[in-house]
């Protein structure tokens, strides 16, 4: 069983420049949450200004989440042969950039859904791959995880907020305008990165994807965080409409999107204390019940004070669930195939969320009386119900865990 990257990192290499290996990750995280920042909340208010209705707004969305399945599997794969994750995240940066400009002359359902599926394709990996290249910083120079990854949330707070208070009163298509100069520092951050490589003198047969596969542990570990994460699938949406549909400005909306993930910064970086306290599987149970208690309550409060003190409860819906997942990771998979344990973790969770993603365009369009588009928010507790079955399936073989 490979060293916990957690617990017991390996000796500090000699930093490539003044600034740190952890600094640079750090960083990277900035520039890259930035953009999400603005899209999450108001991308869908976007394409609604460009003409699409509900649906269409669902299948933009959800082909974007879909498309993860192919790209981030297949870059793992490679990166895991060859060792080059900076580098395919530098490639990846620079081609997210120069297609997303592609927005600015789309016209049309169609021509949209062309651009976004490109997009996807190179944007897909750079998450997953990042994730994995700051676990690899953690184990080596014995920075911790959740340090590293608390200044992209603390980015995604900053930019939803200040997003917020700039479209206020101006046209929506500000939006395009604002990702596309987030997307600039990117590409220049990516150079920054740690060029961490494994060993790749200790080959194993057969493809690190299907090893992985096969494990049962591994495919419980999987369907329970793609639980988890797709019960956000109506929050990701439509929760800005929403909130617009209930009388709430944009500079309130940006604020509660602040304030959500302002409470996943603090779970991030108290993370080494609370993981080693109540481990990965305890933390995904965390994620459960403040799901149930979430999603039972968001579409029927309608104050800001009551929908403020609900946006807490992301720390443990999104937080709590990502957080273990990394732990659970790093403590059972093997280093030499952790890119590709990495992006199957987030195809597994694209999978779910991307159908959940186009089951809620026509929910919320249908509404109900009273609720409007709110009582689709109750509609993932199914999810969150059957995460926390998963969660109870790994706990009883805590002691035997293993991704190997």
């Amino acid at each position: 069983m490979p060293a916990p990257a957690y617990e017991t990192p390996a000796p500090p290499a000699a930093p490539a420049s003044k600034f740190s290996p952890g600094f640079r990750v750090g960083l990277f995280f900035v520039a890259l949450f930035a953009v999400p920042g603005v899209h999450l909340p108001f991308w869908a208010v976007w394409l609604q200004s460009r003409g699409l209705d509900p649906t269409q707004i669902s299948i933009m969305l959800s082909s974007a989440i879909l498309l993860r399945l192919v790209a981030a599997p297949l870059a793992a794969h490679i990166v895991d042969k060859s060792g080059e994750r900076r580098r395919a995240i530098q490639l990846c940066s620079w081609a997210s950039l120069v297609v997303f400009v592609g927005f600015a002359w789309a016209d049309g359902f169609a021509a949209l859904l062309l651009v976004g599926i490109v997009h996807a394709l190179v944007w897909a990996p750079i998450a997953p791959l990042t994730e994995n290249l700051a676990v690899l910083t953690a184990a080596r120079h014995g920075t911790q995880y959740g340090r590293m990854r608390l200044w992209g949330s603390l980015s995604f707070l900053v930019c939803a907020y200040l997003a917020g208070l700039l479209l206020k009163g101006r046209d929506d298509a500000w939006i395009f305008w604002i990702i596309l100069a987030l997307m600039l520092p990117i590409v220049v951050c990516s150079h920054l990165l740690p060029d961490i490589r494994l060993p790749l003198d200790r080959p194993r047969a057969g493809a690190p994807a299907l090893r992985l596969l096969r494990n049962s542990d591994f495919r419980i570990f999987l369907a329970t965080n793609a639980c988890l994460q797709a019960t956000h699938a109506a929050f990701y949406t439509f929760g800005t409409l929403h909130w617009r549909e209930i009388g709430l400005s944009d500079a309130q909306i940006g604020l509660l999107w602040a304030e959500g993930v302002l409470m996943e910064v603090i779970l991030f970086a108290v993370g080494q204390r609370v993981g080693l306290k109540l481990g990965g599987v305890g933390l995904l149970f965390c994620a459960v019940a403040g799901g149930v208690i979430r999603w039972c309550l968001q579409g029927v409060l309608t104050d800001m004070t009551s929908v403020a003190l609900l946006q807490v409860l992301h720390a443990a819906t999104f937080g709590a669930a990502h957080l273990g997942a990394m732990r659970l990771m790093a403590d059972h998979c093997d280093p030499a195939a952790s890119a590709t344990a990495q992006t199957l973790y987030g195809a597994g969770n694209a999978i779910l969320l991307a159908s959940a993603t186009m089951l809620v365009g026509p929910l919320y369009a249908l509404g109900l009386p009273g609720l409007g588009g709110g009582w689709i928010y109750p509609a993932m507790l199914p999810l969150t119900l059957l995460g926390g079955g998963g969660a109870w399936l790994l706990w009883r073989r805590r002691n035997q865990l293993s991704f190997a």
